[in-house]
């Protein structure tokens, strides 16, 4: 297994119970794994530091910081491809766009999302 796929396990176990700081910065490590010249991929990883961002401020309450950092992740993430190396865009993107709809309407998040990865994972060894 690769270093990305190992810090993207330790990602997905923070992200799945809700610590999405916690994940953010293990996202950003996975970030600086990528020289600067592969902006695409540099640029995929940032919207989904993003995204952690974004939960962290709404399970903080703080909603309107959660909503403005949600439609630049919409943006950025929607120049990814729909299966980024290892992750499932779509899926995330999804959730950005279900998520965006509730605070634009003024409801709560119903339901926040897994760090969908496309590849089988071995979480017991976490």
């Amino acid at each position: 297994m690769s270093v990305e796929e190992d810090m993207l396990l330790i990602t997905k176990k923070f992200w799945d119970e809700g610590k999405f700081y916690e994940a953010h910065e293990v996202l950003e490590d996975i970030w600086r794994l990528f020289p600067k010249e592969d902006k695409f991929a540099r640029n995929c990883y940032q919207g989904l530091i993003r995204l952690a961002i974004a939960y962290h401020h709404y399970t903080c309450g703080r909603r309107d910081s959660a909503l403005r950092v949600l439609r630049k992740v919409k943006e950025q993430l929607g120049g990814c491809s729909g299966s980024f190396r290892y992750v499932n865009i779509a899926y995330m993107l999804s959730f950005v766009n279900s998520s965006i709809e509730c605070l634009e309407s003024g409801e709560e998040i119903k339901t926040l999302p897994n760090l969908m990865l496309n590849y089988q994972l071995d979480t017991e060894s976490l």
